[in-house]
């Protein structure tokens, strides 16, 4: 719980704001939410997952909001004050200003006095920084949506079913054993070529295209690792199912220490796991299998294979895509993830939080629409309907961006988490790989 915020930064900020609470909305129903938002004294409000600001008049507010709900009090606040950073970003520095919220990949923080928004924010909409708009839902509980699950598809079930935990996690564990930075080489092409081994075991064809990117000693060339299935019926219509191999630890161009095992051997893995489940089944839709190189160093794996898809007049086939970023780690027996995309895709984004609601009730969905830093962003700025999966409490994984990112670090419940986004993009591309909603009718 956070102490009362009032008292967290100590700043002399002017008395020309409103009070605000920070409430706990966790286990609140969607009503609840709506009648905080529309209270009794309130002027603003932000929506942040499981927690709620609302700004306006202390006295009715407190009545309003409870002393149960609250987690803390900011006095004399103005959204100007207020600022999002993206949480897990690159910079492993001291951060400005004060923290008052987390929701879905955000952080709400309460800049100094005189300190502004770093004016990348003003018109970077990629930007680590960006400025609070009130009245926004910036991350949102997917229960609030009026929910119902619905029963599961006996033609999917089997492919849920099929998710194997324990192989995931050995794959897991292998990539883990390379040093993968992208500034290095043995390492990182040993990690490649076993990645394509997979695929090819599987009776994919396999591709490793190269790019190009500007590092501290020149020019450097590094592999996306490509395994295609071609569809029985719809061959022009292509999925990507993806994830960078790349690691790092806190020195950026480092070529050692980077075992990298949440970060990201568990999104990797993820993608050689469901593609063993869906070729299996002779999907009917071409599916793209893909291992990212040059994710850590600025996304350069995935803007290569968009540039290529454009250059190769084939962007216009792809249909959706699913990336995966960081999906093992829990701090607790709570299983919870973040699926993000663009305003566009909210349709598309929510089918995996109804799938969970389906398939793994167990995990608890965050959505948001500000989607920011990972493979997913390349596709979501050419248009194309993409989600990224990530577990909620990677930003506070001890080992994030260390050398001790390790298998047996990322903790008791990482085969339980891992499993819960596997089964949920599993039942999505069930459906989204076949034609008719099945994949199943080319099966012999």
């Amino acid at each position: 719980m956070l102490p009362a915020l009032a008292l967290l930064s100590g700043l002399a900020l002017p008395a020309a704001g409103d009070h605000a609470f920070v409430v706990d909305i966790a286990k609140a129903d969607a009503a609840r939410v709506e009648a905080l938002k529309h209270g009794d004294g309130v002027r603003w409000w932000l929506e942040l997952g499981e927690r709620l600001v609302v700004a306006g008049a202390r006295e009715p507010l407190a009545r309003l909001v409870g002393e149960r709900d609250s987690l803390g009090e900011i006095a004399d606040v103005t959204p100007e004050q207020l600022a999002l950073r993206a949480r897990g970003c690159r910079d492993h520095g001291d951060v400005p200003g004060s923290l008052l919220a987390r929701g879905g990949r955000w952080e709400l923080r309460r800049l100094a006095a005189g300190e502004a928004l770093p004016k990348s924010a003003e018109a970077d909409d990629h930007a680590q920084w960006r400025a609070v708009q009130p009245d926004t839902v910036i991350a949102r509980q997917y229960r609030l949506d009026h929910v119902t699950a619905a029963a599961p598809d006996p033609l999917v079930q089997p492919l849920v079913d099929a998710i194997d935990a324990d192989r995931w996690f050995a794959d897991v564990t292998t990539l883990a054993g390379w040093d993968r930075s992208t500034y290095g080489t043995t390492s990182l092409t040993q990690a490649r070529d076993w990645i394509g081994d997979r695929f090819a075991a599987l009776g994919l064809t396999v591709t490793k295209p190269t790019f190009a990117f500007s590092g501290s000693g020149g020019t450097i060339t590094r592999s996306n690792v490509i395994g295609t299935w071609t569809g029985t019926a719809s061959p022009n219509e292509w999925i990507v199912v993806g994830g960078h191999y790349d690691s790092r630890n806190t020195s950026l161009t480092s070529t050692t220490n980077a075992p990298g095992a949440e970060d990201n051997a568990t999104g990797c893995a993820g993608v050689i796991e469901l593609a063993r489940i869906l070729v299996a089944n002779h999907p009917r839709r071409s599916l793209l299998f893909m291992c990212y190189a040059g994710e850590e160093q600025g996304l350069y794996g995935s803007k290569a294979h968009v540039t290529q898809l454009q250059q190769a007049g084939d962007l216009a086939k792809i249909r959706a895509v699913v990336i995966m970023d960081m999906i093992g780690y829990s701090a607790d027996t709570t299983l919870n993830a973040d699926y993000e995309t663009y305003p566009a895709f909210v349709a598309y984004m929510n089918t995996f939080a109804a799938a969970a609601a389906t398939y793994v009730p167990a995990l608890q969905v965050t959505t948001s629409t500000n989607a920011w830093g990972s493979d997913h962003v390349p596709y979501l700025d050419a248009a194309k309907p993409t989600v990224l999966a990530i577990e909620s409490d990677y930003d506070v994984y001890p080992h994030y961006h260390r050398s001790t990112d390790l298998p047996a670090n990322i903790g008791p419940n990482a085969r339980a988490m891992g499993a819960a986004i596997l089964k949920t993009n599993v039942a999505v591309l069930a459906n989204e790989a076949g034609a008719s909603d099945r994949i199943f009718a080319d099966l012999q």
